[in-house]
């Protein structure tokens, strides 16, 4: 069994090919821009460099299905957005084999488009984030309005997303924009942002809030809408506020609730393959969708560790093999992403000094030092990058972040 893990320099691929090579033989697959830290594992039977899955889309698409025909390969499994949408919109490139391991090309759409997944949550009843379109200046001022409620209910916080809307570009070479999400802590912010930017409000955006609360992950592999294999787990940190990319998570105890809600959206895309729906809770009780990963995920090293071999299930799924319904991840393991984590350390002291506003910031800020300085759950945490079974990975990273250090100085 082979299996081509489309990974960039992601730890989505690094925990896939680590995944996959100990129950059979992985491909790590990277761009020459950067190598990929699952290049260096030993896990890797085979590296290969290939075009970049989001300028060169088509051609990504074709030397993979080159390179999966060669070698008589089971298939791809995507750790990026990137690799993904290549993957999905030229799948009749693909060798038939190679497509079983795919969700379906509207589920995709939906998922890397925030807009269509808020449509879709809508159209399926399923609960999810608050979230306005602003598609020009005249829409600025009532979504402003909205947010000052929101902001005197909450007790004077504001936590938001200002997400530029990148549509669904399906040209010849498939390729997509690329737009940075921007977090956003107070109202006066959120206005200058939008009356100072015109490609945000010409372009279109999305101004998403993130309430507070826990912020719980539903990792699932899927047979055609039907989840055979979950994990529950819940981010204790993420390496910049409001990012959604954890540096800190473990995994809890199954949810009713957390499973109802992303099996309904699951169920109504049909999907296919390994994901990690994204949800949030407040105080309300309620369980609401905020995004959705239709990929390997990044903090999916806490699922292996958990007792979900996440890929290697995707793989056997698309055989055709019956796997039956039921495996769960053992709740209370902890995993940590150890050097995005120090760099939260960094950011969170650094943001002591930067400019303040809003009442429930300073609140915040003291809370999440408060949290960073709880050696608790880090003294039992699971490295992910690192790995005494796997040590090159981690010094591949630490040779890249020390080069970027040496380049900002």
């Amino acid at each position: 069994m082979t299996v081509l893990v489309t990974c960039g320099h992601t730890r989505a691929g690094l925990a896939g090919v680590r995944g996959l090579g100990r129950a059979g033989q992985a491909v790590a697959v990277g761009a020459p821009q950067r190598p990929a830290l699952a290049m260096w594992s030993r896990y890797a039977t085979t590296t290969l460099l290939l075009p970049d899955a989001v300028a060169e889309a088509r051609r990504f698409a074709g030397v993979v299905a080159d390179e999966l025909g060669g070698r008589g390969a089971e298939g791809a499994l995507a750790g990026t957005d990137g690799a993904l949408w290549a993957l999905s919109r030229f799948r009749d490139d693909l060798p038939e084999r190679a497509r079983a391991l795919l969700p379906p090309h509207d589920a995709v759409v939906v998922a890397l488009d925030r807009a269509a997944l808020r449509d879709r949550a809508r159209a399926l009843a399923v609960p999810a984030v608050p979230t306005w379109r602003i598609d020009s200046k005249d829409d600025v001022e009532p979504v402003m309005l909205k947010l000052q409620h929101q902001v005197a209910d909450e007790g004077g916080r504001l936590s938001a997303i200002l997400r530029p809307i990148v549509p669904v570009i399906e040209r010849e070479d498939g390729t997509r924009r690329a737009a940075a999400s921007i977090p956003v802590e107070s109202v006066g912010a959120m206005r200058r942002l939008l009356y100072g930017r015109t490609d945000l409000t010409d372009g279109g955006c999305l101004v998403e809030l993130r309430p507070e609360g826990d912020y719980l992950g539903y990792g699932a592999v899927c047979r055609q809408g039907e989840v055979v294999a979950e994990v529950f787990q819940e981010r204790l940190r993420e390496r910049g506020d409001l990012s959604g990319v954890s540096t800190l998570a473990r995994t809890i105890e199954p949810d009713d609730d957390v499973r109802r809600t992303a099996q309904a959206l699951l169920r109504g895309l049909k999907f296919h393959g390994p994901c990690l729906v994204e949800l949030t809770r407040g105080e309300d009780g309620i369980a609401r969708v905020v995004n959705v990963i239709p990929r390997l995920w990044g903090s999916m090293g806490l699922a292996l560790a958990a007792g979900v071999n996440v890929p290697w299930l995707a793989v056997r799924v698309a055989r055709g093999e019956d796997v039956a319904p039921g495996v769960t991840s053992t709740p209370g393991v902890v995993w940590r992403w150890v050097v995005g984590d120090v760099e939260v350390l960094a950011q969170r002291f650094g943001r002591l000094l930067s400019r303040i506003e809003g009442r429930g910031v300073i609140r915040r800020r003291a809370q999440g030092l408060r949290e960073l300085l709880d050696l608790r759950d880090v003294w039992r945490a699971r490295p992910d990058v690192f790995d005494l079974d796997d040590p090159l990975p981690a010094t591949l990273e630490l040779k890249q972040r020390l080069e970027e250090a040496r380049a900002s100085a």
